[in-house]
């Protein structure tokens, strides 16, 4: 470990004796001034902190991260196609390029329909969401500049790859629902004041006058989306409210009404779980959902969803009357069949039902088992199981669709040596092949293995871990990162960061802590809200272990974290300050008591809680990073990165938290801000990423000791 290089002086920074009377408490904010970017000593600070970073980043040993990451990012990246209309529609990341362009394969081949690189002269455009129209012949996608997470809606035609339709603001990662024979489709608009509305578009007519068929009066954080089946038969809307454990799924007939004004109704659900609804191709509605089956399960209902109904509550219950937005409640309901939803796949009590496809008299169903992908074959008319795909390894599948024939299915893998590849499958034969392979980087010579600790209530935590082929014993520089929120599971897949560490010498690990999803909804909920401390003690109890285990020591150990797991490292930082050399924040949440105030915060209170609540404001300040620095402490090296446009997370979390821990940190070990302009929390150019990523590699080995070693090059042929 080396403290030295780093100059001793600190920016200043003003404290200000500013305190908030919140539910009966007094909370101090001494950095509130540092919220506002735009003033002229917010700018002076940071331009100092830019000049601190410059020169701490100049004192470290120059070890080639980026050119590694570089090489082990060098490999075609496709997505699963979408297929329309006969065409195959995908994106795809060649080695060297910045960004996915979008693509079609067609009997002409294979042809770009957008490309950021050459639309955008700055390489600051990225695409989002996309879909085809049932026919193939309309594409509608969405762009965003810079890492801002404010999209535009665009339509082509498929043929000439020209903009045929007025661009749409405002619809932040929303999805397009195509209406088939028309011209037509659903989508999400955002609104800063009044929320999200589902809106109807016919391409070629002014975006002002599409009509709203869903969202009025609904609270502003509600998330929606809208899915219509292939056929045509049923528009499915479905209603989160702040990213909360339980949401509402609408149903309506088109063939009923007019697709403006659709007689959506509520479809009667358990309300102590998730629902995702998908119509499907066979005509039949099936919800994946974890109401009753924290793992989640699979019901069916529609034609042919004959037999005993899963639950008397859903078969006797009656849909709520729902009025559109633009009209008297309609009276009715969908057509027979729809509210009487059966058990089609079970709940499985070790694995985590992820997703399913439907194939020409097959259903596929997608799992998670301990941190890795399985794929199952069922009939669709019983669920009955019939056997089990096999995969190209034990790794993990991202993702899993139906293809362009009724016999196949298309699925993304990856493993911790693998990168993402796009396979088929082919029901007939039972057989998976890559598609467009193309030579993989080669990588360095790894160990992939896993370790499991206790936490402090005696739950098991699993932690992965990837280490050097050649280690057999005693410790390694070891950076421990985790997430721990909304659900989101930690995998075994391909992640170059880990890779790069691992190849020269130290030790990945990864906690699997409560508020993810490794073991379903109940592991989520176990960490989640008033219970968010336990997936900090998991990931303390986590550095705990890898000590005492002797995988690594206090002096050569890191945390790492991004976004929520920012706030994850944060917490277990300013709690045991003492087991760590070192620690990295992404674009963190640090200021609990104004989280949601900013950003998405408003979005979240039903993950962490609410400050205008005393009881859940009670929690945020229990763990609230920034409120838990205490000056003349001996804090760890500390790494702060934040992005100016960043809609998410405000950047103002690691300003504030930067100034803090400089205040109070009584170690000689340096705290650090790297600010980057110009880029946000959404997707960005793969400079700029493994950028981002090679600094955060490079203060990591500097502060634990990890030897700087130069990558016998070439490696698999010359990097880009």
């Amino acid at each position: 470990m080396d403290t030295g290089s780093v100059p001793a002086a600190r920016p200043a920074a003003r404290r200000d004796d500013v305190r908030e009377l919140l539910g009966g408490r007094e909370v101090a904010d001494p950095y509130r001034w540092l919220e506002d970017p735009d003033t002229p000593e917010t700018r002076d600070w940071l331009a100092a902190q830019a000049d601190l970073f410059a020169r701490a980043r100049d004192g470290w040993p120059a070890g080639g991260w980026f050119r590694e990451l570089r090489h082990l990012t060098s490999f075609e990246r496709l997505s699963v196609p979408q297929w329309r209309g006969g065409r195959a529609f995908y994106t795809c990341l060649r080695p060297g390029a910045e960004h996915h362009r979008l693509m079609v394969r067609d009997a002409g081949g294979d042809r770009a329909l957008f490309e950021p690189d050459s639309a955008d002269p700055e390489r600051r455009t990225v695409l989002g969401y996309w879909s085809a129209s049932t026919d193939g012949r309309l594409m509608a996608y969405q762009t965003a500049v810079g890492g801002s997470e404010r999209f535009t809606l665009r339509v082509l035609d498929v043929e000439t790859g020209a903009d045929v339709d007025e661009p749409i603001a405002g619809c932040r990662y929303s999805a397009v629902a195509w209406v088939p024979g028309q011209d037509a489709f659903y989508y999400t608009r955002y609104d800063e004041r009044s929320g999200a509305r589902i809106h109807l578009h016919r391409v070629g007519q002014p975006t002002g006058a599409d009509p709203v068929i869903f969202g009025a009066g609904s609270d502003r954080t509600a998330e929606l989306d809208a899915l219509v089946g292939a056929d045509g038969r049923l528009l499915v809307v479905q209603v989160a409210s702040g990213l909360s454990a339980a949401n509402e799924v609408w149903v309506a007939v088109l063939r009923e009404g007019s697709i403006e004004q659709p007689g959506l109704r509520r479809l009667p659900l358990l309300e102590d779980g998730w629902t995702s609804a998908w119509p499907a191709p066979d005509g039949r509605l099936y919800l994946l959902t974890d109401a009753g089956a924290p793992r989640g399960r699979l019901l069916v209902a529609g034609p042919s969803a004959d037999g005993p109904p899963e639950d008397a509550s859903l078969e006797d219950a009656s849909l709520e009357d729902a009025s559109p937005a633009d009209g008297p409640p309609v009276d009715g309901a969908p057509e027979d069949g729809v509210l009487t939803p059966r058990l089609l796949i079970p709940e499985d009590p070790e694995a985590v039902l992820d997703g399913f496809a439907v194939l020409d008299g097959l259903l596929l169903v997608h799992w998670t088992v301990a941190g890795r992908g399985a794929v199952t074959r069922h009939d669709p008319a019983t669920g009955r199981l019939l056997g089990q795909v096999e995969l190209p390894g034990p790794g993990i599948v991202a993702e899993l669709a139906p293809g362009g024939q009724g016999g196949e299915a298309w699925y993304e893998y990856s493993d911790r040596v693998t990168p993402e590849t796009v396979y088929r499958y082919e029901a007939r034969t039972g057989s998976s092949t890559p598609w467009r392979r193309h030579p993989a980087p080669v990588t360095p010579p790894v160990i992939a293995s896993e370790t499991v600790c206790t936490a402090p209530d005696a739950t098991p935590v699993r932690i992965l871990l990837l280490a050097p082929a050649w280690h057999r014993a005693g410790p390694l520089p070891t950076i421990l990162e985790g997430y721990g929120a909304f659900g989101e599971p930690r995998i075994a897949d391909y992640y170059a960061a880990a890779l790069a560490w691992a190849g020269r010498g130290g030790l990945f690990a990864v906690a699997c802590v409560r508020g993810g999803g490794e073991g379903g909804e109940a592991w989520h909920h176990a960490g989640r809200r008033e219970h968010k401390q336990r997936g900090i003690d998991d990931f303390i109890a986590a550095a705990d272990h890898l000590v005492t285990a002797g995988h690594t020591t206090r002096d050569s150990l890191g945390a790492f974290g991004t976004s929520a797991g920012g706030l994850l490292a944060g917490a277990a930082m300013t709690q045991r300050p003492d087991l760590f050399a070192a620690v990295a924040c992404t674009a963190p949440l640090l200021d609990m008591a104004r989280y949601e105030l900013t950003g998405l915060g408003e979005y979240w209170r039903e993950e962490f809680g609410s400050r205008e609540d005393p009881d859940e404001l009670g929690w945020l300040l229990g763990y609230s990073p920034y409120h838990r620095v205490v000056p003349g402490t001996p804090y760890p090296a500390v790494l702060l990165s934040a992005f100016g446009e960043d809609t998410r997370v405000d950047p103002l979390h690691a300003r504030k938290m930067t100034a803090a821990l400089q205040f109070a940190t009584t170690s000689p070990r340096p705290v650090l801000l790297r600010h980057e302009a110009g880029a946000g929390h959404g997707e960005r150019g793969r400079t700029g990423r493994l950028s981002y990523f090679a600094d955060v590699l490079a203060f990591f080995a500097h502060q634990l000791g990890l030897a700087s070693i130069t990558p016998t090059e070439p490696r698999g042929g010359e990097l880009p």
